[in-house]
């Protein structure tokens, strides 16, 4: 589950104690810090890690301090780990300063061993960004620009010739030329040297965006039955592939374990599950191929990654390498990197000035 519905489940059940110390909810944010203020009186803790004895994070170098504040509190009652890469936070605003500092001292283990690839130019382009430098070509990687007439046959091309799993990637600021790509590709490309036949690009809404549009219709103080649940989701103009799990897993826990009635929070934190699920293990998904912003790629893998780099990535240089980084390494055999005018491949991620 998300720590955001993790903290709303743990307010809820302790709505009484929050009143009587005047803890505000609102937001996440404030949801959150209300549920680490929560966490350390030592009883919530205790009754907490009776739950979850074990407790993973990941992406943790991501956490702000309303969710630290979560993770710090129950430490000291439950087995915590802590999976994180700072220079993997693509979020520049956040400072990550109080999370490594928590995070450090701990017992740590630095992962040195590449298990995704093993690809020479993958793993040089990726030690390079980590110390902004340029990332170079090499073997499995090119960065490329064409004459914008040009671009969408080279791009259909290397997609085309690719044998294995594929994902097209952009930045922030590259959906507009993402989805100019996306449809050019999916009219065929033909000409005297290519003869390529109709190429889907699927883009992939956001999983926050499925599940904020799925919970939108249930008050934080509702308790449903499963088959209040059911009309609930019959109700949805578009919903999502996954919910009938949903659906069905409400209606096992009536079957199995006499669950008759389901909290807001209890059921945002099984619609986050069932979702991640299927997103993670599914085969039903729509034929085509992924087309992603690297956000929504992270922790995901396929063998040959397109990265459409555009005008205006918002950032400094160093969250640029970020965003390439995290970009080149979600490959596993090879990263072709286009751009959309040729003067980018002067200027970072591609090549930094010397300090």
């Amino acid at each position: 589950m998300t720590i955001d519905s993790f903290a709303l489940q743990v307010w809820m059940r302790w709505r009484s104690l929050a009143a009587s110390l005047n803890l505000a909810t609102g937001n996440f944010n404030e949801t959150c810090d209300a549920c680490g203020q929560l966490l350390e009186h030592p009883q919530v803790a205790t009754w907490v890690a009776c739950s979850y004895p074990v407790i993973v994070v990941d992406e943790a170098q991501e956490l702000a301090p309303p969710r630290l504040r979560i993770v710090s509190a129950l430490a000291p009652h439950a087995s915590v780990f802590v999976a994180a890469d700072e220079f993997q936070c693509l979020d520049e605003d956040l400072d990550t300063a109080p999370f490594m500092a928590w995070f450090q001292g701990g017992n740590t283990t630095q992962l040195n061993h590449i298990h995704r690839t093993a690809v020479a130019g993958l793993l040089n382009a990726g030690a390079n960004l980590r110390q902004l430098t340029a990332p170079g070509v090499g073997p499995g990687l090119t960065f490329n620009y064409h004459f914008p007439n040009d671009a969408p046959f080279r791009v259909g091309a290397a997609i085309a010739h690719s044998h294995g799993s594929v994902a097209v990637l952009f930045p922030p600021a590259g959906r507009a030329w993402a989805n100019a790509m996306a449809q050019r590709l999916g009219q065929g490309l033909y000409s005297a040297n290519y003869n390529i036949a109709p190429i889907r690009l699927i883009l992939e809404p956001r999983a926050s965006d499925e599940i904020a549009a799925v919970m939108a219709g249930f008050a934080e103080a509702d308790v449903m039955s499963p088959v209040q649940i059911a009309e609930r989701f019959a109700q949805l103009a578009n919903p999502p592939s996954w919910i009938p799990h949903v659906t069905s897993a409400a209606f096992q826990g009536l079957n199995r374990q006499s669950k008759t009635l389901w909290s807001t929070a209890e059921l945002r934190a099984l619609v986050e599950r069932k979702a991640a699920s299927f997103r993670a293990y599914s085969g039903d998904r729509v034929r085509g191929v992924p087309l992603l912003n690297i956000h929504q790629a992270k922790n995901r893998q396929f063998d040959h990654v397109i990265i459409l780099w555009p005008h205006g990535v918002p950032g400094g240089d160093e969250l640029k390498a970020r965003l390439l980084y995290n970009g080149i390494t979600r490959a596993r055999v090879s990263c072709k990197v286009f751009v959309r005018a040729q003067a980018l491949l002067q200027e970072a991620p591609f090549t930094f000035n010397a300090a």
